[in-house]
């Protein structure tokens, strides 16, 4: 895994939304805590970083782990990657005898609603412009 691909993929991916993406002034510290903290599965496709999930699986105390970051580049999109990224992830928490997976995804995201629902995640509460939603396991 290369963690300049990542890092490459996010940026394209803030100028792409018009720096709405990644709700920060600050994208490379942004990038530095993701690197620092979180877990990164990732996929490539003929030798290329086709996308990848970050999440953070490292509070075993509380048995519960967050999605922070589900990215593919646009070229890969609809493909289903995203659904395997997903489904990694959460057989991961179950391995790990996790008890909870949450996320936040932003209100105007459909198609990632859509995802995550179709995985069992369930709307647990409006924040204004994101929803966090979670599945127990």
């Amino acid at each position: 895994m290369s963690y300049s691909e990542i890092e490459s993929l996010i940026k394209a991916e803030q100028m792409r939304q018009k720096k709405s993406f990644i709700d920060t002034d600050d994208i490379d510290k942004y990038i530095f805590k993701i690197k620092s903290n979180a877990e990164f599965i990732t996929h490539y496709t003929s030798g290329q970083c086709a996308g990848f999930i970050a999440f953070y699986c490292n509070e075993p105390t509380k048995k519960i782990a967050f999605i922070t970051l589900v990215l593919l580049a646009p070229e890969f999109r609809g493909k289903g990657l995203a659904s395997n990224l997903i489904n990694y992830v959460i057989e991961h928490c179950k391995k790990n005898k996790f008890e909870k997976c949450s996320l936040e995804v932003r209100k105007d995201n459909l198609s990632a609603i859509k995802l995550y629902e179709k995985h069992g995640f369930k709307i647990k509460q409006d924040c204004d412009a994101k929803l966090l939603m979670s599945i127990s396991f």
